[in-house]
C-alpha cells in the first residue's frame, strides 16, 4: 500500500507544481494580449486553480499516510516541521487565491486578474521550497 501511496503522492506533486508553473508561464504570455483577450484568456486560465487544488488535496491525503512513521519523531526534525508548516500555508494561500479568482471572474477586469499574480507567484515559490525541503528530509 505504501508504494501505491508514494506513486500517487509523486504524481500529485507533478500536478500541483505543474499547474503553478503552467500558470506562471501562461500569465507571462497573456500580458502581451489586448485587454479583451487578456480578460478572456485569464478567465480560462483560472481553471488551473482546480488542478492545483486537486493536486494539493491528493498531496495532503497521501502525505498524511506516508508520514505515519515520522509523527512520533516529528519534534526532532525541524526541516520536516518547516515543510509541514509551508504546506499549511499553501492551503491557506490556495483558499485566498480561489476567493480572489472568483471575484476576478465576476468583475472581468484586467486589474482584478493582475492582483492574483503576486499570490500565484508566491504559491509557485513556496511549492518549490516544499519540494526542496522534502528532498532534504527524505533523501
Amino acid at each position: 500500500m505504501r508504494d501505491v501511496m508514494l506513486i500517487i503522492h509523486i504524481l500529485s506533486v507533478a500536478i500541483f507544481i505543474g499547474a503553478a508553473i503552467s500558470g506562471f508561464i501562461l500569465k507571462r504570455v497573456s500580458n502581451k494580449f489586448d485587454n479583451e483577450l487578456f480578460v478572456k484568456f485569464n478567465s480560462g486560465l483560472l481553471s488551473l486553480n482546480y488542478l492545483g487544488k486537486t493536486g494539493l488535496t491528493l498531496l495532503i491525503i497521501t502525505g498524511g499516510y506516508l508520514m505515519t512513521p515520522y509523527w512520533s519523531v516529528l519534534g526532532t526534525m525541524p526541516l520536516l516541521i518547516t515543510k509541514l508548516t509551508l504546506v499549511v500555508l499553501l492551503l491557506v494561500l490556495l483558499v485566498v487565491i480561489s476567493i480572489r479568482a472568483k471575484k476576478a471572474k465576476k468583475e472581468q477586469e484586467s486589474q482584478a486578474f493582475n492582483k492574483l499574480v503576486p499570490l500565484q507567484n508566491l504559491n509557485l515559490a513556496i511549492s518549490i521550497i516544499v519540494l526542496i525541503l522534502a528532498v532534504l528530509v527524505f533523501h
